[in-house]
């Protein structure tokens, strides 16, 4: 997809490393474990942003195969202290359906990024 902002460029390429590192375990072997084993796959999964908030501890957001859009907290050392919450109904403009959408906000370009890898396939 050919965007004409730097922005949306740099969103694109964000989620792109982002999704990349996920899916290769790059980022943290044991994160990538973790999404699968709450059912995602990380081949189809695009990551909007992942952060490590403490030791073993990472936020972020996702997009699984349905489109929908998940916060989690995964707590890699505690699992009964991790995080997971369908958010997909309250996305309101980061929605890249919404009228006031912004193609610089990350959870928008990875929907956008997601819909670009189902046609890709």
């Amino acid at each position: 997809m050919e965007f004409s902002k730097v922005s949306t460029r740099n969103a694109w390429a964000a989620v792109e490393h982002i999704t990349s590192q996920m899916r290769s375990g790059t980022l943290s072997p044991a994160l990538t474990q973790w999404v699968r084993g709450h059912g995602f796959n990380p081949d189809t999964t695009v990551f909007s942003g992942v952060c490590l908030f403490d030791d073993d501890i990472y936020t972020g957001t996702l997009i699984d195969h349905h489109e929908h859009v998940w916060e989690f907290l995964a707590d890699l050392n505690d699992d009964s202290a991790s995080e997971l919450d369908d958010v997909t109904a309250e996305l309101g403009p980061k929605s890249p359906d919404h009228p006031d959408a912004d193609l610089c906000d990350r959870v928008t370009m990875a929907i956008l990024f997601h819909r670009e890898e189902l046609i890709a396939a």
